[in-house]
């Protein structure tokens, strides 16, 4: 009797710790939320530049964002990533600093992906460059 009892206690803990290693089913992978923010005037030589800062994007199951998808539209030429230097929008940090090559509105896309590999609904943002606030006329 004490035998059958054993063979139950480590089959029930088997299939506790596969569950724990693959996910529950009951619980599945829900996906991120995409948000972000652009700050105007981070070079004040340059009005072109923008930080991209993706950092408010969060998942409901506390997983980490691991990847940040950055899609840019409004100009064939679109902005040049300056730091960190890279040659993809693809990127592992929520932030980016860009430079825009002419005045004009652009349109911004993100998409972010957590560590169990869900992805969020893609999110637009209008970028207007540059943006400097105008004094009131007299």
């Amino acid at each position: 009797m004490r035998r059958s009892y054993r063979r139950l206690y480590l089959a029930a803990l088997g299939s506790i710790a596969l569950l724990a290693l693959s996910g529950c089913f009951l619980l599945p992978n829900r996906e991120p939320t995409a948000a972000f923010a652009v700050t105007y005037g981070v070079d004040p030589e340059d009005p072109l530049v923008v930080l991209l800062d993706a950092s408010p994007s969060t998942d409901p199951d506390d997983d980490e964002i691991v990847s940040y998808l950055w899609a840019f539209t409004g100009d064939e030429t679109g902005p040049e990533i300056i730091a960190p230097l890279v040659h993809s929008a693809v990127r592992p940090t929520p932030t980016l600093l860009v430079r825009y090559p002419t005045e004009g509105t652009y349109g911004v896309q993100l998409l972010v992906r957590d560590e169990r590999g869900a992805s969020s609904e893609p999110i637009t943002a209008i970028v207007v460059v540059p943006n400097i606030p105008v004094e009131p006329m007299p």
